[in-house]
């Protein structure tokens, strides 16, 4: 390896000759390296140094190495010799890069003689350099010397540590991670134990003193973003080459590389904090930037996707004059105008009823959405990445214990979960509630600031800030997901297209055989997402998600613009939205198990918000009809209108249409033939009979993917199930006038099957019907 000419810092600028020759005096009076002497007369750090000669040489850092996903530090090399062997040598020994090569940490004093100290060692190998400072040569070797410094303290067992080291060379996770987050360690006794080996002081120590202060300028300089998923916050800049970070990790390479971006090669000094602390200061610092995001975001940067206002100007004025018309009708054309409106009806709500059928059909025989148990298997730990899970709670103490031991079943490594519990500031008992409950580190409490709209999309866009996972999830508090659904909704990310944005997993309930609403809601779920969503996505339709389970890639998520809170169905809005923006959504075969509503009042109360939403979402998207046409396509432009549209009509006309059959049928009033000509009433019945009865056979067709084959007969008591549906949409409607992003919450623990009870029935079989 041909020694570095520092010449060359001459010819590229960065020094001038007069600084060239002032070092070089430096150098021969104090007998030090080159870039020491640089260091020492504050003309360049050895950070800035390393760096320049990599740009010149094209040498890799060791930063970079490190920051790499497909590059891991196999501690077990430098095992083979003490600690202050690699300090004295300036140098270490990092990974192997194949059989006869060995990737090296050097310094630049260490550099010219790394091959024969490795060579020692290990006799005929090839050394491939990666620059470093002397700095991080230390922290190396500090992650040497944590081990038996935990050993010593007593803090973990040898054998504990050697599991570790295994976990460590399976997943590739920091050190620290798996420390905290599989509850080995305390975050805070291992910041006591690190102060020790680094000799960096802990946040605890600094507060009061004149060192410690934060320059809001200088914190706003970074993405508060990536700040929250890499773990640290710059503090203040001590001097001109100098920077005080607050850090989880004093070994993490990524945050050196963040901090060298905004200020290449300046010196960094760190401070080590938990994975709180950092928390709570950004919260601190960004809280009314990230609660401003939360509420208006969206509707800030797209306000016709947003559905903070409930009628355009445009809408209104075609709704007064579609009533004015139709008023006028009555008046004076009385007969034609109801049979016209009826027709219109009737044409809608077949034709809805219809197209869910034609869905049923396709989905029925659907296979895409499978995922082979034998890919799962296949997958290793070190591939999988960061996954962020996002749980809003609110006001409901009495399950946080059952949701938090629920997440621990996940088949994830749970070092590689981060799971955000959010939790309304002033929500006092379920915080009380969550604390008792003793969560494991990879856990952690995001207050949401007290403000409107009080929704739970508002609530996951603020979590949204915080997360660290490349993908992304939502689970509702009751929710009991199969363990590797994580891992399928990864697989069908990577076997997806370019576009996938989103794959929702399947719903159903655990107390399915409760009562009449737990039944008839277990065979519409199971319709629903067995079913219907397989047939979307199949024929590559916009998919409505729904409210749990469904995964995001974050980066795309943010691209959207999360969720909008002023929708209180933000989940189907978000998927029409990612429609419209070029992207499709998946589904995945796997099923997370919720409470069914088992009581009346609270089902209605539900059921208004969710169609309340469904209001929302198809007038948000009907506020430029062309433009979603020409966006959309017509084929999906109208299975958004039959989809989402034919709900809401299906659900609204459904009472009027019954009563007239009724009334009809009862008084054979000869002035309903007078005002309805012949051919319309034998429609009308033609679609009485034939909605009703498609309804019927789907519904009974839920039941065999899972096999749940004695609620078959509940199918039949249908037409009746859908008078409920009728209730709540009536309330959705007066609401959509009077209160529209009031969220009517959803009261959980309500049923007297366990929260734990294993759902009877099979998930649904690629051998299905």
């Amino acid at each position: 390896m041909p020694p570095f000419d520092p010449v060359l810092l001459v010819q590229v600028g960065v020094l001038s000759p007069a600084q060239f020759a002032e070092a070089q005096a430096w150098q021969n009076q104090k007998g030090c390296p080159f870039p020491e002497a640089l260091k020492e007369l504050g003309m360049i750090t050895e950070s800035r140094y390393i760096t320049v000669r990599s740009q010149i040489t094209q040498e890799q850092l060791l930063r970079d190495w490190l920051t790499s996903k497909n590059h891991h530090l196999d501690l077990g090399l430098a095992g083979v010799r003490p600690p202050h062997y690699w300090s004295q040598a300036e140098l270490f020994p990092c990974a192997w890069q194949d059989q006869q090569t060995l990737v090296v940490a050097v310094t630049e004093q260490s550099h010219n003689h790394v091959a024969q100290i490795i060579n020692q060692i290990w006799p005929g190998m090839r050394v491939v350099p990666l620059l470093a400072t002397a700095t991080e040569i230390t922290r190396l070797i500090v992650q040497l010397n944590l081990g038996k410094q935990l050993v010593i303290s007593g803090a973990i067992t040898t054998q504990q540590w050697q599991d570790i080291l295994e976990i460590y060379r399976r997943t590739g996770s920091p050190i620290g991670q798996i420390l905290t987050r599989l509850d080995y360690i305390k975050p805070q006794k291992l910041v006591q134990i690190l102060v020790d080996l680094t000799g960096c002081p802990s946040y605890s120590n600094l507060i009061g003193t004149p060192v410690w202060s934060m320059d809001a300028d200088l914190v706003r300089r970074f993405d508060p973003r990536v700040m929250a998923s890499q773990l640290f916050i710059p503090l203040n800049q001590l001097d001109e080459h100098t920077i005080l970070i607050m850090v989880q990790d004093p070994l993490d390479m990524r945050v050196d590389a963040q901090i060298h971006k905004q200020f290449p090669g300046i010196e960094i000094t760190k401070v080590l904090g938990t994975e709180s602390d950092i928390t709570y200061l950004l919260d601190s610092e960004f809280q009314q930037l990230f609660s401003w995001q939360a509420v208006y975001r969206l509707a800030a940067r797209s306000p016709r996707e947003s559905a903070a206002q409930v009628f355009t100007p445009a809408q209104i004025l075609f709704g007064y004059v579609l009533l004015v018309m139709v008023f006028w009708g009555l008046l004076n054309h009385t007969s034609f105008t109801l049979s016209v409106v009826m027709s219109l009806v009737n044409l809608f709500y077949v034709s809805a009823i219809g197209f869910k059928l034609l869905l049923s059909l396709v989905g029925a025989v659907a296979r895409k959405h499978y995922v082979d148990p034998a890919d799962v298997a296949r997958l290793t730990d070190d591939e999988l990445p960061v996954y962020t899970i996002l749980v809003p709670v609110y006001n409901e103490p009495e399950i946080v214990s059952m949701l938090i031991k629920g997440l621990g079943q996940l088949d994830y490594p749970h070092e590689k979960l981060d799971v955000l519990l959010l939790l309304e500031e002033k929500d006092r008992v379920t915080i009380e509630a969550a604390k008792a409950a003793h969560p494991p580190q990879y856990i952690r409490f995001i207050y949401i600031p007290d403000s409107k709209p009080k929704t739970k999309p508002k609530a996951c866009n603020y979590g949204l800030a915080f997360a660290q996972g490349q993908y992304l999830t939502i689970y509702d508090a009751e929710d009991i997901p199969d363990p590797d659904q994580l891992k399928k909704a990864l697989l069908a990310f990577r076997h997806g297209p370019a576009n996938l944005v989103c794959v929702q997993a399947a719903l159903n309930y655990f107390n399915r055989d409760e009562n009449f609403l737990t039944r008839m809601f277990t065979l519409e779920y199971s319709y629903w997402f067995d079913y219907l969503l397989p047939g979307l996505e199949t024929l590559q339709l916009p998919i409505p998600l729904g409210g749990t389970s469904n995964h995001f890639r974050t980066d795309r998520l943010l691209e959207l613009g999360g969720w909008d809170p002023f929708n209180v169905t933000e989940d189907a809005d978000l998927g029409i939205r990612a429609s419209q923006r070029g992207y499709t959504v998946g589904v995945i075969d796997s099923t997370t198990y919720e409470e069914a509503n088992c009581r009346p009042k609270n089902w209605i109360r539900q059921r208004s918000r969710w169609i309340k939403g469904y209001m929302q979402t198809w007038l948000v998207h009907n506020r430029d009809p062309w433009k979603s046409l020409t966006t959309l396509g017509l084929g999906n432009w109208l299975a958004y209108q039959f989809f989402v549209g034919g709900t809401i009509v299906c659900f609204l006309s459904n009472p009027i249409l019954w009563l007239f059959f009724i009334y009809a049928a009862i008084s054979r009033a000869p002035w309903l033939e007078q005002l309805f000509p012949g051919w319309m009433l034998y429609i009308s019945l033609f679609n009485l009979i034939l909605g009703n009865s498609i309804g019927i056979y789907l519904n009974m067709i839920a039941v065999f993917r899972r096999k749940y084959y004695n609620l078959t007969l509940y199918a039949l008591l249908n037409p009746a199930y859908w008078l409920l549906h009728s209730a709540g949409s009536y309330m959705a409607l007066w609401q959509l006038f009077t209160k529209p992003f009031y969220w009517e919450k959803t009261i959980h623990g309500l049923s007297k099957v366990g929260h734990g009870a294993t759902p009877l029935g099979k998930p649904p079989q690629p051998q299905g019907n």
